[in-house]
């Protein structure tokens, strides 16, 4: 009798500094306490830091590892935690040099995370809109973005959400040239009109109803979740229904909470301790909010293991996704049009131009400050 896979929680978010990996952490540890067996595993290519959240002051072998050495399985690297249930497999120091790993390494490092012994297996995966990024997070149909209650966190999360369908449409309907001409069209366009499911919808009706219709099934398979983090208000959870509304006005994407965490100075602790709320505050109202989410995960309906097709990965496909990506952060266009629908106010409008002006200020003292370090070295 085949074993059952394990269920893939993929957890990411728009932009870093929102919590992301303490979630990921502290989750695994709430999926274990619930008697679940669980698996933790580090994918920040280029930023991977779990082992840190474990006591560890330098990373053991890990994913970086695996990917370098032929005759290592995944397996191989599960490292203990304090929980009988949880075992982590870090990130190691070798994962700086692959932050852009080939098709076929993720091929190999996909088909050996569905075959880990485990109940379920929560993926640590880097901020922003990458490819590496996407298709892991399109591992499973229970992905989950963390946000905090920010303009900006909330449009990156968005862009990371735009750029998910994109690519989960791209690829599922790649057998259609039709369709792939469609999408091409689409990204000339630009603008945050470009990205309307609607009209991606009735142009691919007028193509062929079938189609259409295949495309809609693929949408509906797409079920992302929504953490707000760092919260200092009820009412801050505003902004995640704004994201909400946001991923339904453009994306035809029904998403749902699963947790809202306030700011909390045991974390802080947890952070300074490097050590989880399970060991060092497991009565805390942040810790049982977790267990609530965990909760929430063993409960849910199962989901179809995997969204994108292994096989359907090639580097042509990536480059063109890696010029598609076209973080919101990074630019103005089409936050007019959010502003015209409603979807956001004219202050946010102001901040996030601010928070960009801001950004771009620092990035040129950075660049500034390098041409002084260098004209110094060619003295």
């Amino acid at each position: 009798m085949q074993k059952e896979r394990p269920i893939v929680i993929p957890i990411a978010s728009g932009k870093g500094g929102v919590g992301k990996t303490f979630v990921s952490v502290n989750i695994s540890y709430a999926l274990a306490e619930l008697g679940k067996k669980t698996v933790l595993l580090d994918l920040d290519f280029g930023g991977a830091n779990i082992h840190t959240c474990m006591g560890y002051d330098t990373a053991p072998d890990g994913v970086g590892n695996f990917l370098n050495q032929r005759n290592m399985k995944l397996p191989d690297y599960l490292l203990t935690t304090t929980n009988d249930n949880l075992k982590f497999i870090p990130g190691d120091a070798e994962m700086v040099g692959i932050a852009n790993i080939s098709a076929a390494q993720k091929r190999k490092l996909i088909n050996q995370i569905m075959n880990l012994d485990a109940d379920y297996v929560v993926l640590d995966l880097g901020a922003g809109s990458t490819y590496n990024t996407i298709d892991f997070f399109m591992m499973s149909s229970f992905g989950v973005i963390v946000a905090t209650p920010e303009i900006t966190s909330i449009l990156n999360a968005y862009a990371l959400l735009k750029n998910s369908i994109f690519r989960l449409l791209f690829v599922g309907l790649k057998k259609y040239p039709e369709a792939k001409e469609v999408f091409t069209g689409l990204m000339k366009k630009g603008g945050e009109s470009a990205w309307k499911i609607n009209e991606l919808l009735d142009m691919l009706f007028e193509i062929d109803p079938e189609i259409h219709a295949e495309t809609a099934t693929i949408i509906d398979t797409f079920n992302p979740k929504i953490i707000i983090n760092m919260a200092n208000k009820p009412q801050d959870l505003a902004m995640g229904e704004k994201l909400r509304k946001i991923s339904k006005n453009y994306l035809n994407i029904e998403m749902e909470y699963i947790g809202f965490l306030y700011r909390d100075k045991i974390v802080e602790r947890s952070i300074e301790e490097r050590k989880p709320l399970y060991q060092i505050a497991p009565d805390s109202q942040t810790y049982q909010t977790v267990v609530r989410m965990a909760y929430k995960i063993v409960n849910a309906k199962k989901m179809p293991y995997f969204l994108l097709d292994i096989d359907s990965y090639d580097e042509s496909l990536e480059i063109l996704m890696e010029e598609a990506t076209d973080d919101l952060a990074t630019k103005i266009d089409g936050y007019n049009e959010l502003a015209d629908e409603n979807l956001i106010s004219i202050n946010e409008l102001l901040s996030i131009v601010k928070n960009l002006e801001y950004e771009n200020i620092s990035l040129k003292r950075k660049i500034e400050e390098l041409e002084q370090a260098l004209l110094k070295v060619k003295r």
